[in-house]
This record gives structure tokens, sequence and C-alpha cells, in this order.
């Protein structure tokens, strides 16, 4: 695992979490979470950086969707560094989106 600095491990809420029409969603949303996670980890650990750009992308999109839009900018950030490739912001990026990850709770 990469290593995680987190100053905030505060669990982290989506703003549609009070909207029962969205509970069962945000549940599998959270549900998910782990596998994602790991996919991004994993496609870091292998090197496969535009798989990492691909599943950023993808992360920025569901997280305004369904209420993070934190998680959001950090995909979005995360997507830019693996596209400029630097991979110190791909490090930072990534650990940044792991924790927030990590705290997702509905």
């Amino acid at each position: 695992m990469l290593p995680i600095d987190s100053a905030d491990s505060e669990p982290v809420r989506s703003a549609l979490a009070d909207d029962p029409d969205f509970r069962e969603l945000l549940v599998e949303f959270a549900a998910a979470m782990p596998e994602r996670r790991d996919g991004l980890i994993g496609a870091f650990r292998s090197g496969e950086y535009d798989l990492l750009r691909t599943r950023a992308h993808q992360l920025k999109g569901a997280g305004g969707g369904f209420g993070f839009p934190k998680l959001s900018e950090m995909a979005a950030a995360l997507e830019k560094a693996c596209v400029a490739k630097e991979p110190v912001g791909i490090v930072e990026a990534l650990d940044q989106v792991v924790d927030y990850l990590n705290r997702i709770s509905v």
C-alpha cells in the first residue's frame, strides 16, 4: 500500500446522503470503493499509467454524480498528473485519492 499521511481522518459523506432516493445507490457506491481503490493502486504498482489515468477519469465522473465533489477534484488531479507523466504528482495525487476513498461513509 502507498504511504498515507492523512491530516484529516474524518469519514466523508456524500452531499446526497440525506436524500432517500439516493440511499441504495450510495450504499453500492461505497461498497465498490475497496475494489476501485485496489484497481488504482494495482495500476500504479504495475506501471500502467494509462490505465491509472482511465480509472482516475472514471472516478472523477462518478464522484460528482454521487455527491462527492472533492473526490472529483482529487481524481482530476490524478488524471492530470498521469497525462503529464509526473511521477511525484502521480504519487501525491494517488495518495490523496486513496485516503479519501478509505474514508467514504454512507
